[in-house]
């Protein structure tokens, strides 16, 4: 069996997040001429970010007295700032996340079965494929976000940017070149932002991982013709029949207690694991969900008064999807974790624990016990990480947004509030289908 490194999940993150300079280069071997040439463009990406969100707190003061355009600053300014919150994250508490990565490439979190390996390639392809789809959607907002200033400047609309600039920008190349430096900067620090939102739940899918390998491994407790970690003490068989208890031998009870002590480390190492992630990124996560609230609300608000047909609109609509998206991901992956956190139990009494003695029952039971509480990852340590908070917080916005809504074209108004109701339904067919899955995984496993 070939040697699966678990921070293979995460490479394609880290890589992408080095690339843009959000975080520095890890698990590769590189000259130190070249690590502190990465560390210098480290620092031009970080003051590049700083004078971005400081042309628009500039242009928020300016337009003090112009409530719409403070909106249209804002909506851009809130979400560059919660960037800024993880980009500060990541760098400041870089030591932590180190110890992260040590974590995930440890022993305890690697593979040893071909089942472990199956998830983990599983949860590597599911990680990849949605960093690469988000990735996608910027380049795509980014795209019509350089679009359709040029789309109002050619049918002869007024274009006003939400960045200040010590210049007239209303003439060409002025104009064409304020465009590519905030679309540039703009598409720069998304890039770096939904990577690190990949990064994030990529860190809770792989605690959601790790509670299926734990699980696993708890099913197999006992189980005599596991050849990796095979228990042959002295049993009282006779033609295949079990008489006596598996763990009656020394050396059988030797072998079920390092089995059971590494499964006790391992659940403890996952309980750490959670808890880290959500201390590391405490402040970013409160942010994150304040933000994404009001930039919800904002978004439907500036949708409202715009042509179908229009650019913006577009850019817009996509922006929406991606902020939804980006929410979402937080939430799904929270439930994917309690859901496999609250199964632990079943899987230990899935076990053939029949065939243990009744001293090494009661170590079961006291695990059983620990693993009565689940794990859920939480904002604040009080609003937990689930898909009932994104159903609330979208919910919300509906409300908020409906007495607005209300002014405008009744067709619209409709339209609107059909495809929040289908955002905020699809969580529950999500946690549906995967709460039926879960139920299914022991009868497949045994």
């Amino acid at each position: 069996m070939g040697h699966f490194s678990t921070f293979e999940c995460f490479r394609p993150h880290f890589n992408a997040l080095a690339r843009v300079g959000y975080f520095k280069i890890v698990m590769r071997d590189i000259p130190r001429h070249k690590y502190m040439l990465h560390s210098a463009y480290r620092a031009v990406a970080f003051c590049l970010v700083l004078l971005y969100n400081l042309q628009h707190v500039v242009k928020v003061y300016k337009s003090r007295h112009s409530t719409d355009m403070i909106i249209n600053v804002l909506f851009v300014l809130l979400t560059t700032l919660n960037t800024l919150s993880k980009q500060l994250a990541f760098n400041l508490r870089s030591r932590r996340i180190d110890r992260l990565i040590r974590v995930i490439d440890g022993p305890l979190f690697a593979y040893s079965k071909p089942n472990h390996d199956q998830s983990m390639s599983q949860n590597a392809t599911e990680m990849s494929s949605l960093l690469t789809l988000y990735h996608g959607a910027i380049f795509t907002c980014g795209t019509l976000w350089a679009v359709f200033p040029l789309v109002n400047r050619a049918l002869g609309v007024d274009v006003a940017f939400t960045a200040y600039f010590p210049f007239d920008t209303s003439m060409t190349p002025r104009f064409e070149l304020a465009i590519a430096y905030l679309t540039v900067l703009i598409t720069f620090q998304a890039y770096g932002h939904v990577t690190m939102d990949c990064t994030i739940v990529s860190f809770y899918a792989q605690g959601k991982t790790q509670l299926q390998i734990f699980r696993y491994n708890l099913e197999h407790l006992v189980d005599a013709h596991d050849e990796s970690v095979k228990i042959d003490g002295n049993l009282n068989c006779n033609n295949n029949d079990l008489v006596g208890y598996k763990d009656m031998g020394y050396e059988a009870r030797e072998r079920l207690k390092k089995r059971f002590v590494r499964c006790l480390l391992h659940f403890r190492q996952i309980v750490w694991f959670i808890n880290e992630v959500e201390l590391i990124f405490f402040e970013a996560m409160v942010l994150q969900f304040l933000v994404s609230a009001w930039v919800i609300c904002m978004t439907l608000y500036k949708i409202v008064s715009l042509s179908i047909l229009s650019a913006e609109f577009v850019s817009m609509a996509v922006y929406l999807g991606c902020i939804l998206a980006q929410l979402l991901s937080y939430c799904y992956y929270g439930t994917q974790l309690k859901v496999e956190s609250e199964m632990v139990n079943q899987s230990i009494y899935c076990c053939d624990w029949l065939q243990l003695s009744p001293g090494f029952r009661r170590l079961l039971l006291v695990l059983m016990e620990r693993c009565r509480r689940a794990i859920v990852p939480r904002i604040a340590f009080v609003i937990p990480l689930s898909l009932e908070t994104y159903i609330a917080v979208s919910k919300a916005d509906h409300n908020l947004i409906n007495v607005d809504m209300g002014c405008h074209s009744v067709w619209l108004h409709l339209y609107l509030s059909k495809l929040i109701t289908v955002v905020v339904q699809l969580p529950s067919l999500f946690s549906g289908i995967y709460w039926s899955q879960s139920l299914e995984e022991p009868r497949k496993w045994k």
